[in-house]
């Protein structure tokens, strides 16, 4: 009996432990199955991820006011135009503007400094710039002293630093185009306009030739829009374009786009004229 009654025993300690392992086994089973699954949704999830940023049309946009779109009271400026235009293209656009009002092109060298402009422009499909309309007016300066040498010297001084924003720009990301829309004269009103005219003329066929050096950088004038009626496209501040100004900017700038401007990638860039 006694042995009888330590074979049960044993026999109760046998089922028990059995119970005890197929519980353990089944835990550890559906624990690695949930692991699984819970890998495949965080997978799937960074994959929608990296997926929907590789549909989106990105426009990165620097420079001064104009590309911020000072005095288009419907906002947007001239990358509105831009960004409608490339909606009708792509699925997704996203447009980052990063300008700054009244910078001038040595702030915008600082600026690319920054990493997260850095990285703006490293992610961007096109890049639209502005900028030297405040190296040259310096709020209206340069009508008292376009013929002094203080705009010979701003003049070699927005040069230097423009050569260095391309370059820079270029370093970060060598594909996407870039637009620089160029100078015009808001002051065509006023008497010694002709004069103002031939300086300004002059910046622009310096940012011409620097960008001819550099690749897929397309220089598009503005010069041409504004000599005619341009107080009808100024805002109120007779400096700014007003809505239908960056209509024609943009329209431009599009224009420039189509004809097959910055689509080539494997040579200097052709500037718009």
């Amino acid at each position: 009996m006694k042995k009888s009654k330590t074979v049960q025993i044993l026999l109760v300690f046998s089922v028990v432990a059995l119970i005890l392992s197929m519980v353990g086994v089944v835990s550890i089973w559906y624990g690695q199955k949930n692991h699984q699954t819970n890998n495949a949704k965080t997978t799937a999830k960074k994959e929608t991820t990296v997926t929907k940023k590789q549909d989106t049309f990105k426009i990165t946009a620097l420079g001064d006011s104009l590309t911020y779109g000072v005095g288009d009271t419907e906002g947007g400026g001239y990358v509105r135009v831009v960004e409608n235009f490339y909606k009708q293209k792509e699925k997704n656009v996203e447009n980052v503007n990063l300008a700054i009002s009244g910078a001038k092109s040595d702030q915008l060298l600082k600026q690319l400094d920054q990493k997260e402009v850095q990285n703006q422009i490293k992610s961007a499909d096109v890049i639209l710039m502005t900028i030297g309309g405040n190296d040259l007016f310096r709020g209206g300066e340069a009508l008292d002293d376009f013929k002094s040498d203080a705009i010979k010297q701003a003049e070699a001084s927005y040069t230097s630093n423009l050569k260095q924003i391309y370059q820079t720009i270029r370093n970060l990301n060598p594909s996407a185009p870039v637009f620089h829309i160029g100078l015009y004269n808001p002051f065509m009103s006023l008497e010694n306009a002709s004069e103002m005219s031939a300086v300004a003329n002059e910046w622009n066929m310096q940012s011409q030739n620097l960008s001819q050096n550099e690749k897929n950088i397309i220089y598009v004038p503005t010069f041409d829009l504004f000599q005619q009626n341009g107080d009808a496209y100024l805002a109120t501040d007779k400096f700014h374009p007003n809505h239908a100004g960056y209509q024609f900017i943009g329209n431009r700038v599009t224009e420039v786009i189509e004809t097959g401007g910055g689509e080539g990638d494997d040579g200097a860039s052709t500037s718009s004229n």
